[in-house]
């Protein structure tokens, strides 16, 4: 897969490709059967794929006190979208500049001008271009000028609900994974490097690492759950707390992410893991004591193992 800047492009790059545009936060099941419609008109029309696509999230850019929490980084997004065979990608810097452009100009300029598109396959709920005035019924106007097709898909539902973005971010909030990951498509994970924690896991006989993510990555509810962790090509059983450590240090105000690898030897101090979440435990609880935390942390350990064997 190729990855294109937008403001970077140079005429005669593509070849008359079919196009899907969006954010694609997490590419989850809506995003695949839609990037499959999109390799399918491909196919038929003996075209390429192209998939643009906008960084940062323009939530991110226009509403900057409301901050958005994101399924997937950058990096990882594009990681997905190789997955779906995917030929090109080109990658819109978004600002307030571009923000600004008319959805017309936008189509002109950019799709038509510099990616030469003859096909455009669009989600049931895609609007672009300045005040999301790009709507499906501008867009088939702009079709007609310019010569290219345009499609616009339903929803896909799960059971009897809309796969979207926003509603895995809910399942998320309430902490339950399974529904989230059944809408994704596969297991939500956390990505990330170790860094030094304060070894107070140890002396429990539970060490854990310390995992430093992206701050506007989404995390799931705090509490402890079932996950499996992946270092380098070994995956290893685990257990996640995401919370504040009431119990060991009560008046913590910066929420931690620990994982406890099962079966696992060795120092993991600045390398990359990424966890992969299955089902919440329980939540965080201030326990009377030490010894009634540890003793907690067993009762957990026996549960992950169960869930996960």
């Amino acid at each position: 897969m190729e990855i294109y800047r937008y403001n970077e492009l140079q005429p005669g790059v593509f070849r008359k490709p079919a196009v899907s545009i969006g954010i694609f936060d997490g590419v989850h099941r809506g995003h695949v059967s839609l990037l499959a419609h999109l390799r399918n008109v491909a196919l038929i029309a003996n075209a390429e794929t192209v998939v643009v696509t906008l960084w940062p999230h323009p939530r991110m850019v226009l509403f900057p006190d409301k901050p958005i929490k994101l399924l997937t980084t950058l990096e990882e997004k594009l990681s997905l979208l190789e997955k779906q065979a995917i030929d090109k990608v080109v990658l819109i810097d978004f600002d307030q500049n571009f923000a600004q452009i008319p959805a017309q100009e936008f189509i002109s300029k950019g799709l038509v001008g510099k990616l030469n598109m003859s096909h455009l396959v669009l989600g049931y709920d895609n609007h672009f271009g300045h005040n999301k005035e790009g709507r499906v019924d501008v867009v088939k106007q702009e079709a007609e000028k310019w010569g290219f097709r345009v499609v616009q898909l339903p929803p896909v539902f799960h059971g009897e609900e809309v796969i979207s973005s926003t509603n895995i971010r809910l399942y998320l909030e309430l902490g339950n994974i399974e529904k989230a990951n059944e809408l994704l498509g596969y297991p939500f994970f956390l990505k990330g490097k170790v860094i030094e924690g304060n070894r107070l896991g140890r002396t429990l006989n539970f060490p854990t690492a310390n995992l430093q993510t992206e701050t506007y990555k989404m995390l799931p509810r705090v509490g402890v759950y079932a996950v499996w962790v992946k270092v380098g090509s070994d995956s290893y059983p685990g257990m996640m707390n995401i919370g504040f450590r009431p119990t060991i240090q009560p008046h913590l105000k910066e929420k931690t992410l620990e994982v406890h690898l099962i079966h696992f030897e060795g120092d993991l101090y600045g390398r990359e893991i990424t966890v992969n979440f299955v089902k919440r435990i329980r939540d965080e609880i201030k326990f009377p004591s030490i010894a009634d935390l540890q003793q907690q942390l067993e009762i957990d350990r026996a549960a992950t193992l169960k869930i996960l064997e």
